[in-house]
């Protein structure tokens, strides 16, 4: 908590503060008998155990099944009970994913259940429904009320990336609700069912659903190990790549970092820049069908090697053609030695015919390639790299994004030169 900056801690603060004033008034008003108090055993239990079993999400985060626990919970009890049992699963969490939540982060999860599920409530409220019913008009205020509970719930996190991150809250805001929608779409239903089934049967009832929330939560965890499994084919295309040449060891992880920061500078979204990364850091993946012999020559290459090195952006849109996990970026690594003028490799593509990505990364990869070394020469410093991009503006680079780049890298430079006080070269 100590490394948290005054603003988080000022956010913080309040969500927790709001959430306790909210819990506790309605702790109050809660007629608290028998039946409620094991309402509020077995939903408290269940939304515990769906807390802890989460599925971590690629860009940071998680997902867990107390989606539809949480929504049966608000349109069966008093908001007292409710909130109580929510309050306690984001508060008491076991097994690994405990181990990596401090109690803060516990804290806050708690208190936006709590907020988020009292602006939910207010909806049922609104519509005077006093008790579970499954009419048209009332599964439409419960859906309404589900959705408001997602929209307070992406918000109020967001809010916190948006201070921890620096980033645009519109832009985490739109990543997370990527996400959020196919569970939001999965749970609801089941939401649904588990109240017809606790109303009916009560807790042994649970037990017809307790088989499907797991499976719901086994088939979005295997879609993420998938989706790993993927990723980690790409950094093992790109290590095969630099045990071929040693020079460019680092270029590719190098690139993708350059291309990602053209791409937040530009206001891209989080769906374009992971496309935009994972494609910069394939980008020679193609060379793993050049020659080691001609990839790591240190005398002038003959015509039939320049061939075979400019067949690599080919090559690689072959190899990567199947990796299909979140788009195809395959047209993207074949454009990449595309010039703005018309002259460049593979197809002769000029000015905004070539793909956006490919112009970025074109920009990311002339700039590593002048400031490292290569096999004939040592690299060149930052200055002498700004000087040589401005130079091929407009014919081999796109020119607006040369611009933009030189600014954000040149202040990056800057701010890590004051920072360990060393003068530029």
């Amino acid at each position: 908590m100590e490394s948290l900056s005054m603003k988080i801690k000022v956010y913080f603060g309040s969500i927790a503060a709001s959430a306790t004033a909210i819990l506790i008034c309605n702790i109050i008003n809660t007629d608290w008998d028998k039946t409620q108090l094991i309402n509020l055993l077995v939903f408290g239990i269940l939304a515990i155990a769906s807390e802890s079993l989460p599925v971590a999400l690629p860009k940071g985060g998680y997902v867990t099944v107390s989606y539809s626990i949480f929504l049966s919970s608000l349109i069966l009890f008093p908001l007292g009970v409710t909130l109580t049992a929510m309050a306690l699963s984001g508060l008491l969490i076991f097994g690994k994913a405990g181990q990596e939540q401090p109690l803060y982060k516990r804290v806050f999860n708690a208190s936006q259940y709590v907020i988020a599920l009292s602006a939910a409530y207010a909806v049922i409220g609104f519509s005077g429904i006093e008790s579970f019913q499954l009419d048209i008009q009332s599964f439409l205020f419960y859906l309404m009320a589900a959705i408001v509970y997602m929209i307070m719930n992406m918000t109020i996190v967001t809010i916190v990336l948006s201070l921890s991150s620096g980033r645009s809250p519109w832009s985490i805001w739109i990543g997370n609700f990527r996400w959020a929608v196919p569970n939001f779409l999965a749970l609801v239903p089941l939401g649904f069912l588990l109240a017809l089934l606790y109303k009916n049967w009560g807790p042994l009832g649970l037990l017809l659903l307790f088989v499907p929330l797991l499976v719901s939560r086994h088939s979005f965890q295997l879609y993420i190990d998938m989706r790993e499994n993927y990723l980690n084919t790409v950094e093992a295309l790109v290590q095969a790549l630099e045990a071929k040449d040693t020079y460019t060891s680092g270029h590719s992880a190098r690139v993708g970092k350059l291309s990602v920061t053209i791409g937040e500078a530009i206001k891209m979204n989080d769906e374009k820049i992971e496309f935009l990364k994972y494609a910069a850091v394939l980008h020679d993946v193609g060379k793993i069908g050049v020659s080691e012999v001609i990839l790591n020559k240190q005398e002038k290459l003959m015509d039939m090697e320049w061939d075979s090195i400019r067949s690599h952006p080919v090559i690689g849109q072959k190899i990567i053609k199947g990796i299909k996990f979140l788009f195809d970026i395959g047209l993207v690594v074949r454009y990449h030695h595309e010039r703005f003028d018309g002259k460049g490799y593979p197809d002769g593509l000029a000015g905004e015919d070539i793909p956006l990505e490919s112009r970025i990364i074109a920009v990311a990869d002339t700039y590593d390639a002048i400031t490292s070394d290569r096999s004939y020469r040592k690299g060149r410093t930052h200055n002498e790299a700004v000087e040589e991009l401005k130079r091929v503006a407009g014919s081999q680079l796109d020119p607006e994004i040369v611009d933009l780049f030189c600014k954000v890298v040149t202040e990056e430079v800057a701010q890590r030169v004051n920072a360990e006080h060393v003068p530029i070269v």
